[in-house]
């Protein structure tokens, strides 16, 4: 899983938490504590504990997915994650829900740029609930955090890695990516902010220059650092990042590390660099915005090169026509699964 929280997703999340505040005022402390156990009494969505990663609509495995296909709503997560990572999960699918019965909420996704816009709010909507600001502003103390915080973070809450992650990137003062590695270098998670891509979650970073350094001392003690002034991240393209640099840590036998363009909060100079390209660019041309572009990312669902915008073959799958307008929208404006768009309502 990866995120990019942009201007506009904060303010998606700003509304979202508004809303939960505004028609049950408390319920974040009580999301706070016990999500999972405060969801099952909501008569308006059903919680499942699945035992096995479930196939979504677009054929892609997840620790969690949202099915509005029965009334209430199902808001499915694996039993086999970590409880911290099970409360990460429902409250992301509680974000689709919000997003998908509140009429502004899903106006915003239907116009917003960029098919990521939907997941990225939930990752965010998500990872503020389980870590106030408060909390936040005591291990990063207002600037770009260093691996080790987000350690100190994560041992101070009861949120998951994956939610830090996500905070952790919205606090850069630099574009770069906040990524969780497992103890074999490849990605469990990744949040970024600004131009630089995160890699793709399952993707193998073990030769890049900052994990293969933390590979060669896995019995380093957690919160002491690797640092690495030129690394890269290794897209599924064949394509690379230009140098970035790069701090990480162990912690509980996960690799956290921090990777900016410039401004590393560990050293006391990192300028901005020249970005020269590592190969050819290769070319892609997306069917949706009907535009050329370099292809950076590619998607981990349909394994098809992905635009600047976020769409790819997952995007053509998603779309729908409103069987009344004939027009094709996303499926936020389909309110309860039907056939007919909101606007023809």
């Amino acid at each position: 899983m990866t995120s990019r929280a942009s201007e506009a997703v904060q303010m998606q999340v700003t509304a979202m938490l508004d809303l939960l505040e505004r028609d049950r005022p408390g319920m974040l402390d009580r999301l706070r504590t016990d999500a999972l156990a405060e969801l099952q009494t909501w008569p308006e969505v059903r919680v499942h504990l699945v035992t096995e990663a479930l196939p979504t609509a677009e054929g892609c495995s997840v620790a969690g997915s949202y099915g509005d296909e029965e009334q209430p709503p199902a808001l499915c997560v694996v039993r086999s994650a970590s409880t911290r990572r099970r409360q990460f999960t429902v409250l992301h699918e509680l974000g689709h829900h919000l997003q998908r019965t509140d009429l502004d909420l899903g106006t915003a996704v239907v116009l917003a740029d960029g098919d990521r816009f939907e997941d990225d709010a939930c990752d965010l909507f998500a990872a503020r609930v389980l870590l106030p600001d408060s909390l936040v502003a005591s291990c990063f103390d207002d600037r770009t955090p260093i691996p080790g915080d987000i350690v100190a973070l994560y041992r101070k809450s009861s949120a998951s890695r994956a939610a830090c992650m996500v905070r952790a990137a919205e606090h850069l003062s630099s574009f770069g990516a906040v990524v969780l590695y497992d103890a074999a270098g490849v990605v469990s998670f990744a949040a970024a902010r600004g131009s630089v891509y995160p890699p793709a979650r399952g993707s193998d970073q073990s030769q890049t220059a900052l994990v293969a350094a933390a590979l060669r001392d896995p019995s380093r003690a957690d919160g002491m650092p690797f640092t690495v002034d030129d690394t890269r991240i290794r897209y599924r393209s064949g394509h690379a990042s230009g140098p970035l640099y790069g701090q990480a840590t162990w912690c509980d036998g996960y690799l956290v590390a921090v990777l900016v363009e410039h401004h590393a909060p560990w050293r006391t100079f990192s300028p901005p660099r020249d970005i020269i390209p590592s190969r050819q660019p290769q070319w892609a041309e997306c069917q949706v915005c009907v535009n050329s572009y370099e292809v950076t990312d590619i998607c981990g669902t349909c394994g098809e090169p992905r635009c600047p915008s976020g769409h790819c073959e997952c995007s053509l799958r998603r779309e729908r026509h409103c069987e009344r307008c004939k027009l094709t929208y996303g499926p936020a404006m389909f309110p309860g699964n039907g056939a007919i768009c909101r606007d023809c309502l």
